[in-house]
């Protein structure tokens, strides 16, 4: 039997649950014709020439790609009470959307670099700026997805979470390619223009992980400037500002592509229960949860000998601290 519960943690806006229930069948094609055109994205060329002070922070979706970039832009501004209206594309450009008459080559942003936000693999990334990969185990990323792409995509509650992950693992593979995309950045990660970091790293080391990505950019913080910085980018204060990290303007262009009608209240890319990490071990139907273990075994224990996300992260932590 296929559940219907939404995840604990999202609660849909109010007009959704007035929203008519899908067949199983009528979910698939839906999530199909309202999600793949927006992968597609992912595939496109990158029509950039990045400078050398440029910072290019790619992420698989729901991994960490905006809080990253809110600490590269805390960096830009001292840590900083946030200014701007919304992040993207008000301080950061997200170069699989670039919005109409915005031309990423030559515009103009706050500070001394500039940022950008990319979904695409290493290999199709223009190169001549500064990488920062972000990787988030990838039962988390696939349940922070689901109430995301229900926002996102104005599915309003009526696809499951076992639909939903089905679709996530099997037909669009996004676990798989994310993994597939973790070796490759796993093979650079030495490389000068390459920071690599993970997720929960960023949970438990907050403060080391901001002075990595200053040392990575470039910049000089003294201690006051650290904590200012940290303190303006954890979730706390993120979801306090969280309207600045609202993708609506895009859902609202989105829904009507679509011949939908966009929700009315945001829950965009900050809520206030996201950021958890261990949920998707929590709620995750166990099926997909083997799935996702075999994927990880198939791609990156075969090849790296890592038997999970925490024997690769104690690794590489331990090889920062023979680097230091």
């Amino acid at each position: 039997m296929v559940s219907t519960c939404a995840p604990v943690d999202y609660i849909p806006p109010p007009e959704f649950a007035k929203a008519p229930t899908w067949t199983v069948e009528q979910q698939t094609q839906e999530l199909e014709r309202r999600w793949i055109p927006t992968l597609m994205n992912m595939k496109k060329p990158i029509f950039f020439s990045p400078r050398p002070t440029d910072v290019i922070i790619a992420t698989t979706p729901k991994s960490g790609t905006t809080w990253v970039s809110h600490i590269c832009h805390q960096l830009r501004t001292k840590g900083a009470e946030p200014d701007f209206e919304n992040q993207t594309p008000d301080v950061t450009i997200f170069l699989d959307f670039v919005p109409p008459g915005i031309n990423s080559d030559t515009m103009v942003q706050p500070g001394e670099w500039r940022i950008f936000l990319t979904h695409h693999e290493y290999d199709t990334i223009p190169k001549g700026g500064k990488l920062i990969f972000c990787f988030r185990d990838p039962k988390d990323t696939l349940y922070s997805n689901y109430p995301f792409q229900d926002y996102m995509l104005a599915l309003k509650g009526r696809v499951s979470l076992n639909v939903f992950a089905e679709f996530y693992t099997k037909i669009v593979q996004r676990t798989a390619q994310s993994m597939r995309d973790l070796l490759v950045w796993w093979e650079h990660r030495h490389d000068k223009d390459v920071l690599l970091l993970f997720y929960d790293d960023l949970k438990e080391a907050h403060t080391e992980c901001v002075r990595r990505i200053a040392k990575f950019i470039g910049v000089y913080c003294d201690e006051e400037t650290i904590a200012r910085v940290v303190h303006t980018t954890t979730h706390t204060e993120m979801v306090r500002h969280q309207s600045k990290f609202d993708f609506h303007n895009i859902i609202v262009a989105l829904a009507k592509q679509l011949g939908d009608d966009p929700p009315s209240e945001a829950v965009g890319r900050v809520r206030k229960d996201g950021g958890q990490s261990g949920n998707g071990q929590k709620h995750l139907p166990m099926e997909v949860q083997q799935g996702i273990d075999q994927e990880w075994h198939d791609i990156i224990t075969t090849k790296l000998g890592f038997a999970d996300i925490k024997e690769m992260r104690a690794a590489w932590n331990k090889e920062l601290h023979t680097l230091v």
